[in-house]
């Protein structure tokens, strides 16, 4: 015997407890463990790294908890573990929004994902393809514990493998002025000096 589970929907997720630890993916919650200590290094000290590149008043780096709105029907939404945005396109985001919307429907200029051991956000390829379908200009993929580098850029209509590296120095593609290093950031992560 077969049972029916009730998709959530966008005005049904709008009543439903906050839980920074949930993504809705076609209408399913998903609970994911809590990143582990080592995650949240990496992710902050990029974060760090990140803005004070940027430095400027045209761009926000956003990180830990926001969910990404990917689409309404049926619901979808992403909590990338960073994500950055152009001023003005959460600007216009919170003007054409409802004040209880909690998420995010702006396209960042770049979002980046931890990889890790628990693989909390389930497949790599349905991340990607969730990503892809909004357009998402660029994504990395960061795997602490090769260390590994990876970039996806959204050209003629798909989100498709750029550059694959341990280390160098990477510049995000529509960030001008923002390298990162990823030998420091390694180098940081393994000392947790963040």
């Amino acid at each position: 015997m077969s049972t029916f589970t009730k998709l959530i929907n966008y005005e049904d997720s709008l009543t439903m407890p906050e839980n920074p630890l949930e993504e809705i993916v076609r209408g399913v919650s998903r609970i994911m463990p809590p990143a582990t200590k080592d995650h949240s290094y990496l992710t902050k000290r990029l974060s760090r790294l990140l803005e004070s590149q940027l430095g400027d008043r045209e761009h926000e780096v956003l990180s830990l908890g926001l969910g990404l709105g990917i689409e309404r029907v049926p619901l979808t939404y992403r909590i990338p573990d960073l994500m950055v945005f152009r001023t003005e396109a959460l600007q216009r985001d919170r003007a054409e929004t409802c004040a209880n919307d909690p998420y995010i429907w702006a396209v960042p200029e770049l979002i980046v994902e931890c990889l890790s051991l628990s693989n909390r956000k389930g497949s790599v390829r349905d991340l990607l393809a969730d990503y892809e379908r909004i357009a998402t200009p660029e994504v990395w993929l960061l795997d602490p514990k090769l260390p590994r580098f990876t970039a996806y850029r959204f050209e003629s209509g798909s989100l498709g493998e750029w550059q694959t590296m341990s280390l160098g120095t990477v510049d995000p593609w529509r960030l001008p002025n923002a390298p990162v290093d990823l030998d420091e950031l390694w180098t940081a992560f393994h000392s947790r000096m963040v």
